[in-house]
């Protein structure tokens, strides 16, 4: 007999990750293509001007250089918006100095050649738009891939931190998809540096875009703790909200302020736009995964298995003084017996229920024994009904509920269908407990009260950081180097 959490079933979170081994040699094709499609246009280099030109005619006779023999100019005219627009040719190796116009509407370029490569600025060079065009190939493809791991966890009822994850990685690579690829298609970018900065600039983009959503949530989370403080009692797990939504506010305070904050701690320019772009992006990173939790903690609640069980454990809550089931430890049981009957008249066999809860020090009785008597009442014969009455959270409800199905079916858990019925807000946590403990099931909610639900997103959001928190870092780091290199490269190079 296999003891909790032991002889884990193969799953469907089981090598979810290395379908994203793909992008490594992706990002080296992506490279590889796009160093040769620079080395084929870097010896050619286009310049723009910033300032319409305000000269009577316009030739190359009005393009100045310094050095000769470093580049040769082989065209200059105006576009459409009357700026210069320039294409120099490499001939050596040196630097060199092109300006137009005279005055204070004179406009320069420092133009640098090595290897018969130009480069302006030390940062802008030709072919570049093709590192663009990997970014949206990187990120369309890294999109498709959290996508269709998402799509296989939620095909297979897996609701866990494996499927919030995949869920905060899709949003974070969606959103820098569709911001990178609407840049593309609108043509608004001139040069490379145009493209760093955007990439700088991503989180910012997304945290502004998100305040307002973000900011209602705050509210809405804040009025539910109101309501539940009064409903339940005051309790410190009843303040969860208010504590999350008054961080929330004092993040954005920071946020809005943080350049001069950064500024002034590290007394660098420099330094603080690569500091500021960091925290912008773990800000970002963050919301998507409390954007995620919220989602999959959403769906875990609505989903209803659609084939019988071999066994239903019944999550136990607290109980009346005189023993009787609370009208949330009724619903549980009541969801339970409905999806009993249906999978009954559908022609599936009957289940064994497994009322799973101990006795607390208010009670009179286990809540198990409890679940047990209200069973019998509702017509469940006695042979169907296999007590668990020594848990006292979630994970020992899981756990423990394992032990005595193993025990009572006489072999391993994973040979078994098995289904557990809570309350709606309280299903994913259910999961997350069950996977634990070695169990592969699929979860049923009765209805609750609406102020319940902000707390348990906040609660799974909090597990969610603790027990995966070197997984979590580990990507986070990841994303900080692709941008903290774009900000070095936007500033030092």
């Amino acid at each position: 007999m296999g003891k909790s959490g032991a002889n884990k079933p193969m799953t469907p979170a089981k090598g979810v990750w290395r379908r994203f081994l793909v992008l490594i040699p992706l990002l080296v094709i992506l490279v590889i293509a796009s160093r040769a499609y620079i080395r084929g246009k870097i010896s050619t280099y286009e310049v723009y001007g910033y300032q319409p030109y305000t000269g009577q005619d316009f030739s190359a006779k009005d393009v100045a250089m310094g050095q000769e023999g470093i580049v040769e100019l082989v065209s200059a005219d105006l576009t459409s918006l009357g700026r210069v627009h320039l294409v120099f040719h490499a001939l050596g190796d040196g630097h060199t100095f092109v300006s137009v116009g005279t005055g204070s509407e004179s406009e320069m370029w420092s133009l640098s050649v090595k290897d018969n490569a130009i480069i302006e600025g030390g940062v802008n060079f030709s072919g570049w738009e093709s590192v663009h065009v990997c970014v949206c190939v990187f990120f369309g493809v890294a999109t498709a891939l959290f996508a269709s791991a998402l799509w296989c966890l939620w095909r297979n009822a897996w609701y866990g931190y494996t499927m919030v994850s995949c869920g905060g990685g899709l949003l974070f690579c969606l959103f820098q998809f569709s911001f990178f690829l609407l840049l593309l298609l609108r043509g608004s970018m001139i040069d490379f540096a145009d493209l760093a900065t955007q990439i700088v600039a991503m989180a910012d983009w997304f945290a502004m875009g998100t305040l307002v959503p973000m900011a209602v949530l705050a509210v809405l989370v804040s009025l539910s703790n109101i309501s539940l403080i009064r409903h339940e009692g005051f309790r410190p797990v009843n303040l969860l909200g208010i504590a999350v939504s008054m961080f929330w506010a004092v993040v954005n305070n920071v946020w809005f302020g943080r350049g001069t904050i950064v500024y002034d701690i590290l007394g660098n320019p420099e330094l603080t736009v690569i500091v500021d772009t960091l925290v912008s992006t773990a800000i970002t990173y963050g919301e998507c995964l409390l954007l995620s939790t919220i989602l999959c903690a959403w769906l875990a609640s609505r989903h209803v298995p659609n084939h019988g069980a071999d066994y239903l454990v019944v999550l136990g809550c607290g109980l009346r003084p005189d023993g009787t089931p609370s009208p949330l430890l009724a619903g549980r049981v009541d969801k339970g017996c409905d999806f009993d009957q249906t999978r009954v008249a559908a022609g599936d066999p009957p289940v064994t229920f497994v009322p799973s809860g101990g006795q607390g020090p208010d009670e009179v009785m286990s809540e198990a024994q409890s679940m047990a008597n209200y069973l019998s009442n509702k017509g469940v014969p006695q042979d169907r009904i296999v007590l668990e009455d020594r848990s006292s959270t979630t994970r020992q409800n899981m756990a423990y509920s394992r032990e005595v199905i193993e025990r009572h079916a006489g072999r391993d858990v994973s040979e078994l269908q098995v289904v557990f019925s809570t309350t709606n807000y309280h299903v994913f946590r259910g999961y997350v407990c069950a996977h634990q403990a070695g169990m592969r099931v699929e979860g049923m909610g009765s209805k609750t009260r609406a102020y319940f639900w902000p707390n348990a997103f906040l609660r799974e959001f909090a597990g969610l950081l603790v027990t995966q928190f070197r997984s979590i870092l580990l990507a986070y780091v990841v994303i900080a180097v692709i941008y903290g290199l774009a900000a070095y490269v936007l500033i030092f190079v």
